[in-house]
């Protein structure tokens, strides 16, 4: 049994760990609240953006204001454009993009990202969020 307890403290190390990746989905017409934890400062960040629309007619891009706070409350805001393809089904549309790649918070913490659609399209079914954790490598430190 003693031998046991190393390889099962290894274990538990593992099942504690933080997961590499997390999706969001939030239902509805907006605004998107996700809370993003970069509390990691040995960590590079990768965002995604998806949604879903059902219905016939939908724009070919969709324009997103997205605003990040950061934890000590400094905020910056942009105006993105997410592109939608007709999906698998005649009536349901979709969109998955990469939005940011390799972000080095300048604070480490607790973020939260809002996403406002200014015109959400007939069908919008809510927006999703998916993040990426990846170890930070010497060249995306020199490169932020």
């Amino acid at each position: 049994m003693k031998n046991l307890l190393p390889l099962f403290t290894l274990l538990l190390a593992f099942a504690c760990s933080q997961p590499r990746s997390t999706e969001s989905f939030i239902r509805g017409e907006g605004p998107y609240e996700f809370t993003v934890d970069m509390t990691d400062s040995t960590s590079a960040y990768s965002f995604d953006l998806f949604t879903r629309i059902d219905a016939t007619e939908f724009p070919a891009r969709l324009p997103l204001n997205v605003k990040w706070l950061a934890p000590e409350g400094s905020s910056f805001t942009e105006i993105v454009y997410l592109p939608v393809e007709r999906g698998s089904a005649f009536f349901s549309q979709e969109s998955y993009a990469p939005y940011r790649v390799d972000v080095v918070p300048a604070v480490p913490g607790i973020w939260t990202v809002t996403v406002t659609v200014p015109n959400p399209p007939e069908g919008l079914r809510g927006m999703g969020l998916v993040v990426r954790r990846s170890p930070l490598n010497v060249q995306t430190a020199d490169n932020q």
